[in-house]
């Protein structure tokens, strides 16, 4: 064997979102430098960079992920000197601050050689993978975000018009099933209303089209005669897309893997959408390695697809949102805070006491993975149990601390139970504090 990658070997590990907001570098704490150790040890380290580098990299868009998330660039290094050198930049937050943010953001990894994946100058660039060169061989990323705020996605480029700078996106399909008498109910409804009225000149004007058989738009929802619930799938031109580039990046890079930021749940929080879950395995199924969730700020289950890894989502690895320093009018504006007089502080004590999700220890509760390939195949899956101080101060909440103990078995135990679904069976180790993923 000429080169030490045609062995096949890997170890990588996985985090979920990252939104820093504070330098790293400065702290000791065991529990602390643990988590960098893990990262350290491992071939390559892997987080979802969720903020735009650079504090006001342009005017901030009209439409946000939630927050404004605009940092000083230099955060970036402190990722690195915990051991990150993947990246991830699709997600709902890559748009707070319009095409200049994507771009500026850009410019500051480009600088510093990181490899990242997700955002483009046109929807073609953001398709396309990023490529990390380790000693164990070539690595590719492929990024899509499931969730992003209107004018955030990627515009694909013409040869008579430029592209848009923006994310890479994964739209999909909604329908309700409800049985037969229902449908007929809301056909009465649509009629008495005079709704029946409205559609059917907005069809025969061209701007909607018509209802297929079995099947009725009321409200702007897709209504069908099916099984009741939500059904939900990807959206096929999305996918035979991104599906193109993992096929791509199978045969340009040693280990290929695919970043999936999804908000969207199946009733509740913790469960994946189905079209999420359909998504996931179609990646699989072209040939990624595995699939990296994250999105909801909470765990979600693991599944092991074909001898292959989807993480659901690994909730918060670093969430300091709460420490912004300068934020637009309109997030004052949203928590009843005078827009011209009040303070990023008032902000916050606000939106704590109206998010009930931040005061939900699960929100401060994540997870390292760490994943070892041999001979291109994984042969073992490890969980590391990461907290990030529920109840600790606002300065210093957000960091994460291996987690030991109560704590830790409670993660374990919890992530056990979101993926028990799916087969997935784990090993608590009451010793260490580590989860051991059973392959299938």
């Amino acid at each position: 064997m000429l080169y030490r990658a045609g062995a096949g070997n890997l170890r990588i590990a996985v985090t979920g979102d990252s939104l820093i907001m504070r330098s790293l570098r400065p702290y000791t704490e065991p529990d602390f430098l643990q988590v960098r150790e893990s990262l350290r040890g491992c071939d390559v380290a892997f987080t979802n960079l969720e903020v735009v580098l650079g504090e006001e990299p342009d005017y901030p868009a009209e439409h946000c992920g939630g927050n404004w998330l605009g940092v000083e660039p230099g955060l970036v290094d402190d990722l690195t000197w915990l051991g990150f050198n993947l990246f991830s930049t699709a997600n709902n937050h890559a748009g707070d601050f319009g095409a200049g943010g994507v771009l500026s953001t850009h410019a500051e990894l480009y600088d510093r050689r990181i490899t990242f994946a997700g955002t483009g100058e046109t929807l073609q660039r953001a398709r396309q993978p990023g490529y990390l060169e380790v000693d164990a061989g070539r690595v590719a990323l492929i990024a899509v975000t499931t969730t992003w705020p209107p004018g955030s996605g990627a515009g694909q480029q013409r040869p008579d018009m430029i592209g848009r700078p923006g994310v890479n996106t994964l739209d999909h399909e909604v329908s309700y099933g409800i049985s037969e008498e229902k449908m007929e109910m809301l056909h009465m409804i649509a009629e008495e209303t005079g709704m029946a009225d409205l559609r059917r000149r907005r069809i025969d004007y061209g701007y909607e089209s018509k209802d297929e058989k079995d099947e009725m738009t009321f409200l702007d929802h897709r209504f069908v005669l099916d099984d009741p619930g939500i059904h939900t799938v990807p959206a096929e031109r999305d996918m035979g897309e991104i599906v193109q580039w993992i096929e791509d990046a199978r045969r340009q890079a040693d280990f290929c893997f695919v970043s999936l930021h999804a908000h969207e749940g199946q009733y509740c929080l913790y469960s994946p959408a189905q079209f999420i879950e359909t998504a996931c395995r179609e990646f699989i199924d072209a040939g990624a390695d595995g699939v990296f969730g994250h999105g909801p700020h909470v765990l979600r289950g693991i599944e092991i697809y074909r001898g292959r890894p989807i993480l659901y989502s690994l909730g918060n690895f670093l969430m300091q949102s709460c420490t912004m320093q300068r934020i637009p009018a309109e997030l004052y504006r949203r928590y009843d805070v005078g827009e011209l007089h009040g303070t990023p502080a008032d902000v916050f004590d606000s939106r704590e006491k109206k998010q009930h999700i931040r005061r939900d220890p699960t929100y401060w509760e994540s997870a390292v993975v760490q994943l070892s390939y041999s001979d291109r195949r994984m042969n073992s899956v490890e969980v590391i149990p990461v907290q990030l101080g529920v109840n600790e101060s606002r300065p210093q909440k957000g960091r994460p601390m291996v987690a030991h103990g109560e704590k830790a078995r409670k993660i374990l135990a919890d992530l056990q139970d979101l993926s028990e679904v799916y087969g997935t069976t784990m090993t608590i180790d009451r010793e260490v504090g580590r989860g051991y993923i059973h392959l299938q």
